[in-house]
């Protein structure tokens, strides 16, 4: 029987964007840890390789890969005020790019159930030419373009628990009808987008769904988001893949977040949508890591995240009632917008 896989590698460790810079190469040597702590029966490890450049411009313009190519032959490049590069810098983003989809072929195949591209940098609010947010290619955005060419992909859920909204996802697929975006996120916050109106385009509008969460929401009301509006959702849709943008930044030790998340609630974020994979997508389900910057918070919820997909226990939603909630408000509001979309 296929295992779920984890995609890692000490290549990821090479970006270093500045000895004071949140996303560090730390970050990678906890999960490294992690990794080697695996027990070898349960998990499938498998070594990333390099996205083409086909690949990345499957989703991100030519002038914006040879930028981000441009900045290796000087030490440091700020390509804004949060994202800076070092000489490894494109490498290592190109290695994230194709580890995960080097985990996307390894589930298309049933070489592996399932699985978590442990990578660096992060890719959500990189959009078709614009590096931003400590991300210089979409990971996740290119993964699902990958799908579609490659596999014939029609129906992809990204769903992106992220504590910042992923706008260059978003940006990605607003107006395509293949790609449900779902994301919660805090509001108002970095980047600035996400507002609940924001819900597609074209013949991609309904296909956008914003849950725009007020700082301070812990498990509770992450589960009853995920209760009342991501797994409908998800269930109406029927996806085919279902990739997900894991950033541990809702954590409750997290630096540049404002939620109480736990590990446990992250788990069960992944058990709710792992329940979804079995029923509509032969259990396919690709996560690949966002942010996340408390070191011991981070290995902790990737830990809980892993333990769900190894056990593909069935989930629990431990009776959630929505009118005890305090976001009660906010999830009507999502209900009824998306309500003629249905």
């Amino acid at each position: 029987m296929a295992k779920p896989a984890v995609v890692i590698d000490p290549a990821y460790l090479k970006h270093l964007p500045g000895d004071s810079h949140p996303e560090r190469p730390e970050r990678i040597q906890v999960l490294l840890d992690l990794a080697n702590a695996l027990e070898r029966e349960k998990f499938n490890l498998l070594v990333p390789r390099a996205a083409t450049r086909a690949e990345i411009e499957g989703i991100h313009e030519p002038a914006h890969v040879r930028l981000v190519e441009s900045t290796s032959a000087v030490n440091h490049y700020a390509l804004d005020g949060d994202t800076i590069t070092s000489r490894d810098s494109f490498a290592v983003s190109v290695l994230a790019a194709g580890g995960f989809l080097r985990l996307l072929d390894s589930i298309a195949a049933k070489e592996s159930s399932s699985g978590f591209a442990l990578v660096r940098p992060p890719g959500h609010h990189a959009s078709f030419n614009r590096a931003m947010g400590f991300c210089l290619f979409n990971t996740i955005a290119i993964g699902a373009a990958y799908l579609k060419k490659q596999y014939g992909a029609k129906k992809i859920l990204i769903m992106d628990w992220d504590v910042h909204h992923g706008n260059g996802t978003q940006d990605c697929f607003y107006e395509d009808p293949s790609v449900l975006f779902i994301s919660t996120h805090q509001y108002p916050y970095y980047p600035g987008t996400g507002a609940i109106n924001e819900v597609g385009a074209g013949p991609g509008e309904g296909y956008t769904i914003n849950i725009p969460l007020p700082a301070g929401c812990s498990d509770q009301e992450y589960m009853e988001v995920f209760q009342y509006v991501v797994i409908p959702a998800a269930e109406r849709f029927q996806p085919e893949w279902i990739l997900v943008s894991a950033g541990f930044d809702p954590h409750r030790r997290d630096p540049l977040g404002g939620m109480r998340v736990s590990e446990e609630g992250f788990g069960g974020m992944a058990d709710a949508l792992f329940g979804v994979a079995r029923r509509f997508s032969d259990a396919r389900i690709a996560l690949a890591l966002e942010g996340g910057y408390d070191l011991a918070a981070l290995s902790n919820s990737v830990a809980a995240v892993l333990s769900a997909l190894e056990q593909e226990k069935a989930p629990q939603n431990g009776g959630l009632r929505l009118s005890d909630s305090r976001i009660e408000p906010l999830i009507r509001r999502v209900l009824k917008l998306h309500e003629s979309y249905q």
